[in-house]
């Protein structure tokens, strides 16, 4: 369900206090982007409701820097939207991330945008006063990949099968993200046995993502054998991912919506959580891995604040926002789990907040095992009394945090107008730059980088 305001005269300054008014009444602001009618979206929803709220803004001009309203979220669309014509929007943060950094002893240290292995284009520029971190911008855009344009007059099926290759380690949360989306604006609900298979899908998506971050994590700290053990776990989710589900990366798993009835998978999986919680422990009494953890990539509270960061991120500073918690989609809310969480805003903290995720994304799939559906399960939709208004909104907490999109339809139903989306690492990004030049020598940038283990192709869009 959604309600619709539409500012048509009224002045963009008093569009942006409105917005910030309901954020204080508690409403999350999900998405700000630009429709197919070139009207200015903002997308809200309370979590006490299922139900979105759109205030569309004709013709925005002289929209204020979000950060004079102290509105993070809107970072993700900030230089779409700026590139608009007649639209000022620019992101100036309180610390002021974007300025050149000159003096007696700097040195600018520049690494990629070419990486070696699997690392996606992203350049960092380092500069550096000794061994200290005194400043870091991040540029990207090497690669857009124009996920959201090459969905326009697609079916939705044929939409579906881009959207879920923009990222491999969230391909199902993508999946589900943008079909909540088409069946929002459609006013159709899934039954149970869907739910309960898209839940089941999204935490073996989160297992694999989150075993991959601590491996790079053990890796950037010179430890090998911890590195292999968690790969190795990783190696098996994604082996049960294909024989459960199709697919290594469950691409085209929505779609198939079936479990291959395993005996032995509820059991094995239930193995790989204690074989992560022993290599964790391990790791835990490692004082070489300890002293490099502790106080490195150190998130500034401003920064916090302004920024709101999503996902384990945000969960390591303190913001326990969890989608899965927010909003009833799936079968979370039959399904008791701990939402871990620290204060410590560092790499240590980032590191305790994903290993303990990984046990609680095993009790998730523990109670589901038994009750997910193991024989051909077609999607089965049942139509609400209201007629589907042809926009609709799509939210999941992807193994990187909150994933949102926002679909047009056409007139018919069945082909997708315009498609807006916002990731977790769109956003936690601007978080890096203030986090790594925040008391760190350069020998740290490797370990900090690792514990974010953000996407460059969720920012890339």
């Amino acid at each position: 369900m959604t309600t619709e305001e539409v500012w048509t005269h009224q002045d963009a300054q008093c569009w942006m206090e409105h917005i910030k008014k309901r954020r204080q009444e508690g409403l999350v602001l999900v998405l700000l982007t630009q429709g197919p009618d070139e009207t200015l979206w903002g997308i809200g929803r309370d979590p006490h409701s299922d139900q979105y709220e759109w205030w569309g803004l004709l013709n925005p001009r002289e929209v204020p820097r979000p950060s004079e309203m102290g509105i993070g979220e809107w970072i993700h669309l900030q230089e779409e939207i700026a590139a608009s014509p007649g639209t000022k929007l620019s992101w100036i943060p309180s610390l002021r991330t974007e300025r050149m950094v000159r003096g007696k002893g700097i040195f600018t240290y520049s690494l990629g945008p070419v990486h070696a292995d699997v690392a996606e284009s992203l350049r960092y520029d380092l500069s550096v006063m000794g061994d200290e971190i005194v400043h870091l911008t991040l540029r990207h855009g090497w690669k857009a990949r124009h996920v959201t344009y090459l969905c326009q007059g697609k079916s939705i099926i044929n939409a579906l099968q881009v959207v879920e290759r923009m990222t491999a380690t969230s391909s199902f949360a993508h999946q589900w993200a943008f079909m909540m989306a088409v069946e929002n604006a459609q006013n159709l609900r899934v039954d149970r046995g869907i739910k309960i298979y898209r839940s089941m899908a999204l935490e073996m998506e989160r297992l694999a993502s989150h075993l991959g971050d601590l491996a790079i994590l053990a890796s950037s700290t010179g430890l090998p054998v911890a590195q292999m053990d968690y790969l190795h776990l990783k190696e098996q989710i994604l082996r049960w991912n294909n024989r459960l589900f199709g697919d290594r990366y469950l691409r085209g798993a929505l779609l198939r919506n079936t479990i291959q009835p395993d005996p032995q998978a509820s059991h094995e999986i239930i193995r790989v959580g204690e074989e992560a919680q022993k290599i964790t422990d391990n790791l835990l009494k490692t004082p070489s891995f300890l002293d490099r953890l502790v106080g490195a990539g150190k998130i500034p509270e401003s920064t916090v604040e302004f920024i709101s960061p999503v996902g384990p991120v945000g969960r390591a500073c303190g913001r326990k926002m969890d989608v899965r918690t927010l909003w009833d989609y799936g079968v979370y809310d039959e399904v008791s789990f701990s939402i871990p969480s620290s204060e410590g805003r560092d790499s240590y903290a980032r590191f305790l907040v994903k290993s303990r995720e990984i046990a609680a994304s095993i009790n998730i799939i523990r109670r589901l095992c038994p009750v997910a559906p193991t024989h051909s399960h077609a999607l089965t939709y049942h139509s609400e009394e209201v007629k589907g208004r042809g926009i609709g909104v799509g939210m999941v907490e992807a193994s990187r945090g909150m994933l949102t999109y926002a679909v047009w339809l056409d007139r018919s139903g069945g082909d997708v107008r315009h498609v807006a989306v916002a990731t977790p690492s769109a956003r936690n990004w601007h978080v890096v730059p203030p986090a790594m030049a925040n008391g760190n020598i350069l020998q740290d940038f490797p370990i900090i980088d690792a514990s974010f283990q953000l996407t460059v192709a969720g920012w890339d869009q």
